[in-house]
């Protein structure tokens, strides 16, 4: 694990700059790795913001600028207003405040950064981030503007990690994929004494549409109902499995009962973990039970079958969840990019009234582009609808 930490600083306000200001930490827990996804590179991470005063203070915005070698830094994202906003949470409270962008007095709120660098934009080497806050000077009683400028962090150029199909065959959408506001990216989970990490920061949940684009066919309560209920699913790569959960019983679609008591024993339901080497491991929930056709310390093969796609654990209807860590258990670790070899991009669709009504409608958007085209070495980002052959 590593943890980038600009310390507590006093910034200062920008019209007084002899003034003593007040003391903000800034941390990164992970450095940005460049993610792959739709003819981009997107660098994904999070921005901690701790208020070390009983004062509310209000992060008006955030620039991001690239360094590269000698070259003077160039600004290349900035977050303000409602977008800012929407980007925030604030890890304690029991809701938002009215203004997202306040970070209370004694605080925290995290800043979910999703940056895009487009083809033919070279990679920076580093990052600067410089913070805009706001808040009323308790002396003069005028709101002032102060600046904070966290020192560079590196972004790691690692080899993109590229895996095989977790699955065969058509209509399976990346539901709950990558994208700044997925669930997935928003959950930190605690693990180990005293830690939590985002360990789904690049999930997703595979779930497959049918014939014009159902997700259901017939009762939906019924589990065998359910377009891609039963697939095999498959190892991604030559790898080693290093855990493997099974027995969970499966859920009834759609109820908000679970068979079983949910918590970070059960949340995965039936599951393989496979270590993938280098400090990397492929998760692999909500199996069917006793359908799992490996054991801890097998040898698999790229393409094998670890187990049939299920509803088991905390899961409304079938699906296989995918995400690849830095942590040996499930729900332990830094979430990491992936990507896949090849798979065939058809377009996009949105299946949030199917899950919420369970009529298994979808609104289909097809992108620009001809259906079935290949993609290379990239991930399939939320709500893409994809082809693994």
């Amino acid at each position: 694990m590593i943890c980038i930490c600009a310390g507590v600083w006093a910034f200062e306000p920008a019209a007084a700059q002899d003034s003593v200001g007040a003391p903000i930490e800034v941390m990164i827990p992970l450095p940005p790795e460049p993610a792959r996804g739709k003819f981009e590179s997107i660098l994904v991470y999070e921005l901690h913001v701790t208020n070390f005063t009983s004062v509310a203070f209000r992060l008006d915005r955030v620039e991001i600028l690239a360094e590269n070698g000698a070259q003077a830094a160039s600004l290349i994202g900035s977050y303000h207003g409602e977008e800012l906003g929407t980007s925030m949470s604030h890890p304690g409270l029991p809701s938002d405040p009215p203004d997202k962008q306040v970070i209370g007095g004694g605080l925290r709120a995290i800043v979910y950064v999703w940056l895009v660098i487009k083809d033919g934009t070279p990679l920076p080497g580093a990052l600067k981030h410089r913070l805009f806050f706001s808040g009323l000077n308790s002396d003069s009683g005028r709101i002032e503007t102060n600046i904070l400028e966290i020192p560079a962090v590196a972004v790691r150029k690692a080899r993109p990690l590229v895996l095989g199909p977790p699955l065969r065959g058509s209509g399976w959408i990346a539901w709950n994929g990558p994208s700044n506001k997925s669930i997935h990216r928003r959950y930190a989970f605690p693990f180990a004494a005293g830690r939590t990490a985002i360990c789904e920061r690049f999930a997703i949940d595979f779930i497959q549409l049918g014939k014009q684009g159902m997700a259901v066919n017939g009762d939906r309560s019924k589990n065998e109902n359910w377009y891609g209920y039963g697939a095999e699913v498959l190892a991604v790569a030559d790898a080693v499995v290093s855990d493997v959960q099974d027995g969970i019983p499966e859920n009834i679609p759609l109820q908000p009962d679970h068979a079983v008591k949910i918590n970070l024993q059960t949340s995965g339901g039936n599951s393989v973990t496979l270590d993938l080497g280098n400090g990397r491991f492929a998760f692999f929930a909500h199996l069917q039970p006793n359908t799992i056709r490996v054991k801890p310390g097998d040898r698999v093969r790229r393409g094998q079958v670890l187990g049939l796609l299920g509803n088991s654990g905390n899961s409304t209807n079938p699906h296989l969840h995918f995400h690849v860590s830095d942590g040996r258990k499930i729900f332990e670790g830094e979430g990491l990019p992936f990507v896949f070899d090849t798979f065939y991009f058809l377009g996009e669709a949105d299946l949030t009234r199917a899950i919420a009504t369970g009529r298994g409608e979808v609104t289909w958007k097809p992108e620009s582009g001809v259906a079935g085209e290949k993609r290379r070495s990239e991930m399939p980002l939320d709500r893409a609808v994809v082809e693994f052959r």
